[in-house]
C-alpha cells in the first residue's frame, strides 16, 4: 500500500533516532487489514524491515501493462523460449533495484509503478508466511532429487505473487479483511470462464537452505533470510509430527534462490483453462556469461548481486497436459535432463548447460522444487475449493506406474486438459482457476475459523470425504 501523509513520517522517524530500515514498515502498510505474516523473530529482538502484504486491491480489472501486451503477441508453441524471457523480463521490471537483494521484490516499491499484490491468508497454519519475506514452506526435497550430490533432504519456501489483473480476482474473493473469502466470483466464472482476467501473470521464487556443496548448480548463490524451521536446516534435528509442526523451533537461515515458476493466463493455451506455465532453475554456474544473463538488454543493465536474478534459466513452457501420452518415466534422481519429445504440450529447454532436471511424469514440465510424478499443470488443475482431489494421484491411492509400463486410466486423470472454469471435481468443487494459492488461502481460513469457533462449515460437505490438505508435493512412498 502507498501512504503519502502531508507530513514527512519517515523523516520524523529518524529525528527521533529510530533505526532508518523501520521506514518501511510505516511507508508500505498504512492500515491494518489482512494479517502480514505468521512467524517471525520477536520485536523485541530484531529492528529491521519485515514483510508487508501488498493487498490494496484493484476494485476493476486495470488494462494490460505495454510489456503484458508484448507477451500475448508472442506465438507460445512457436517460440516458447522468447514468451517465457517475456514474462522473465516483465516480473523483473521494477523490483530489481540493483542495490541490496534484500530490498528487490517489495511488491509496493515497484520502480516503474507496476502494480503487483500478494495472497491474503498463507499466513496461517504449520507452512505459514514468516516475517523476512513472506516464504511460506513448500514441498520437500528428498535427497538426490536436485542433484547426484545432495544427500541431505529440506524443503522449499517460496514467495508468490499475481499482477494487476490477478490483483483484481484475488480482490474480488477476499474484499473484506475482516471476512471470509467471498466465492461469488469464482462460481459464475465455472459458467463465463476466466475468472482471472486475460493477461495475469503471476511469479513465484522457491528458495531451499542447500547450499552448492548439496547442489554445485547453486554455486554463486542468491540469497534472502528467512525465518525458517530448524529442522528443515539442520539435517540431525528431526521435525515434528501433525499439530506439533506448528511450534516446532524456527532460525533465521540464509536461503538460496532455486527456482522461478510463472503462469500467464492467455486465452490461446485452449488445452490448459487459458494458462500457459513456465519454470526457471537456477544456474549460478552460468553466471556473468550465460546467453540468459545477458538475454534481451533488461539484465545486461542491473548492477551488483541484483545481477544474480539472472541467473535463473528457463527449464520450459507448458500450455497443455498431452492426456494422450500414458507411457511412464520417472526421474526421481536426475544426472541428466530426459526430453521427451512425442510431447506436444510442452518444451523443455535443450541446451546443455542445463541443469540436470527430472521434470514431470513422462517429461512433462516440471521444476527443481517439484514432484517428478507431477506437472506444473496437473498441481495446479487441482485447485478448487474444498480439495477433494489431492494435488498427486498417488497421494489419493492410485499406484505409481512403473517405469516402461502404461498409466491407468485413473493416474491419467491428473493427466487431462481442462476448458476454462472447469473443476478438477466438476460438479463437488468450485474451481479456483489453477490457484493454489487461493485455494490454500480459503483452506487457511476455514481451518482457523472452525478451531477458534470450534464449528464447521458447509463447504466442507460439498465434496465427497473430509477433502485433501493442499500441499505442493509428498515425499514419494517407498517402492
Amino acid at each position: 500500500m502507498s501512504f503519502s501523509p502531508p507530513w514527512r513520517l519517515p523523516a520524523l522517524i529518524f529525528a527521533l533516532g529510530a533505526s532508518p530500515a523501520l521506514a518501511q514498515n510505516f511507508q508500505y502498510e498504512s492500515k491494518v487489514g489482512f494479517p502480514d505474516f505468521g512467524f517471525m523473530v520477536s520485536p523485541k529482538d530484531y529492528q529491521g524491515p519485515v514483510f508487508a502484504l501488498a493487498d490494496d486491491f484493484p476494485q476493476a480489472i486495470p488494462p494490460l501493462d505495454p510489456q503484458v501486451e508484448e507477451i500475448l503477441s508472442i506465438d507460445f508453441k512457436a517460440d516458447p523460449m522468447a514468451y517465457v524471457m517475456a514474462v522473465r523480463d516483465y516480473v523483473f521490471t521494477g523490483n530489481i533495484h540493483g542495490g541490496d537483494v534484500a530490498d528487490d521484490f517489495i511488491l509496493q516499491n515497484n520502480s516503474e509503478g507496476i502494480g503487483w499484490y500478494h495472497m491474503p491468508w498463507q499466513h496461517w497454519g504449520s507452512t505459514g508466511r514468516e516475517g523476512y519475506h513472506g516464504l511460506t514452506r513448500e514441498g520437500p526435497l528428498s535427497p538426490q532429487v536436485l542433484a547426484p550430490e545432495q544427500t541431505d533432504a529440506s524443503y522449499a519456501y517460496a514467495v508468490g505473487f499475481y499482477n494487476g489483473p490477478g490483483g483484481f480476482t484475488i480482490g474480488q474473493v477476499w474484499n473484506d479483511p475482516y471476512g471470509g473469502p467471498d466465492l461469488t466470483h469464482m462460481i459464475d466464472a465455472m459458467e463465463t470462464g476466466f475468472a482471472f482476467p486475460e493477461g495475469t501473470v503471476v511469479g513465484k521464487f522457491l528458495f531451499t537452505s542447500l547450499g552448492a556443496d548439496q547442489v554445485p548448480w547453486l554455486d554463486n548463490p542468491l540469497q534472502w533470510d528467512g525465518y525458517v524451521y530448524e529442522c528443515d536446516v539442520d539435517p540431525s534435528v528431526d521435525c515434528p509430527k501433525g499439530s506439533e509442526m506448528m511450534t516446532a523451533p524456527r532460525v533465521t537461515q540464509a536461503m538460496n534462490l532455486l527456482q522461478m515458476d510463472v503462469m500467464v493466463k492467455d486465452s490461446r493455451a485452449d488445452e490448459a483453462g487459458g494458462w500457459v506455465f513456465g519454470t526457471f532453475a537456477y544456474n549460478g554456474g552460468a553466471a556473468g556469461s550465460s546467453e540468459y544473463s545477458d538475454y534481451g538488454s533488461f539484465c545486461a543493465g542491473i548492477p551488483g548481486e541484483g545481477r544474480n536474478w539472472c541467473n535463473l534459466m528457463p527449464v520450459g513452457v507448458m500450455w497443455g497436459n498431452d492426456p494422450d501420452n500414458a507411457d511412464t518415466f520417472i526421474n526421481s534422481a536426475p544426472t541428466e535432463t530426459v526430453i521427451n519429445a512425442d510431447l506436444e504440450e510442452t518444451w523443455i529447454n535443450p541446451d546443455e548447460a542445463l541443469p540436470a532436471m527430472h521434470l514431470g511424469f513422462n517429461s512433462r514440465l516440471n521444476g527443481p522444487a517439484d514432484n517428478p510424478t507431477s506437472s506444473c499443470m496437473s498441481c495446479h488443475a487441482t485447485g478448487q475449493v474444498p480439495s477433494v482431489s489431492a494435488i498427486m494421484p498417488w497421494l489419493d491411492g492410485v499406484d505409481i506406474p512403473a517405469n516402461g509400463t502404461q498409466a491407468s486410466d485413473a493416474w491419467m486423470r491428473w493427466f487431462r486438459n481442462f476448458e476454462d472454469g472447469e473443476a478438477f471435481d466438476e460438479g463437488l468443487a468450485v474451481s479456483m482457476d489453477f490457484s493454489m494459492q487461493l485455494t490454500k488461502g480459503i483452506e487457511n481460513y476455514i481451518q482457523y475459523r472452525g478451531q477458534v469457533e470450534s464449528g464447521l462449515f458447509a463447504l466442507q460437505y460439498w465434496g465427497s470425504g473430509a477433502g485433501e490438505p493442499v500441499s505442493r508435493g509428498a515425499t514419494l512412498p517407498m517402492q
